[in-house]
């Protein structure tokens, strides 16, 4: 069965997502049939550029001040940690493009691994705050999913797969999402959100035929901003 998955690696319930469909997965047991799944981008912020601005400046100026974004935020973090995640946003995390690091999660999945890179990113991002334009952030991401340093920094330079990354975001804006996470089962059922382990497993059986549509709303992230 194949898994279709955008996202964008600053957003938090994509993270949360994945973890949650990982879980869901291991609830279908021996019912699991093999899994082919493949990420696909989506740029939350495409206006940013390589810049580094602290986060929590740009959701004060978004969200209403710095006492809203700071209980958004601790919200958010407590809910990650408790799918034991390492979410930790005093880090000074900072808003950057995310066209690189998903021009180099492209390249992982031609010639790595791609979910090994997604969640070095993720790790990078959520639980050390760094920068995800800074190309030694980038190499060491790379790294984690078998990417020899050269390879990344040469990818880097040559801006390969802007265009093919470019591309699938559009591709995306054209199916109508808006939101992510966004999982596509099969090709013909769509699941929006970091669904609980148990609608992820529900939908799953969805579309195997063996259980009644039932996903619900859940936490995503889209322009405006995060649940």
């Amino acid at each position: 069965m194949r898994i279709d998955i955008w996202s964008d690696v600053v957003c938090p319930w994509c993270w949360i997502g994945k973890r949650r469909l990982q879980a869901g997965i291991e609830l279908l047991g021996d019912d699991a049939p093999a899994f082919e799944i493949h990420w696909h981008p989506y740029q939350l912020d495409p206006d940013a550029d390589a810049t580094p601005v602290p986060l929590r400046e740009v959701y004060a100026k978004k969200f209403g001040g710095a006492e809203r974004t700071a209980q958004m935020l601790a919200q958010t973090q407590a809910t990650a940690r408790a799918e034991g995640l390492p979410f930790d946003f005093d880090r000074d995390q900072v808003r950057v493009t995310t066209l690189p690091a998903h021009r180099l999660l492209m390249l992982a999945a031609r010639e790595g691994d791609a979910d090994a890179v997604g969640e070095a990113l993720f790790h990078a991002h959520f639980a050390e705050g760094r920068n995800l334009a800074d190309p030694e952030v980038l190499v060491a991401a790379g790294a984690a999913g078998g990417l020899d340093a050269k390879r990344v920094l040469a990818m880097i330079d040559n801006k390969e797969f802007d265009a093919e990354v470019r591309a699938e975001i559009a591709q995306a804006q054209a199916m109508g999402i808006r939101a992510v996470p966004t999982f596509v089962i099969d090709g013909r059922l769509a699941v929006q959100g970091a669904q609980t382990p148990d609608a992820m497993a529900d939908a799953l059986r969805q579309a195997l035929g063996s259980a009644a549509p039932s996903a619900a709303s859940a936490p995503a992230c889209g322009p405006s901003g995060c649940d």
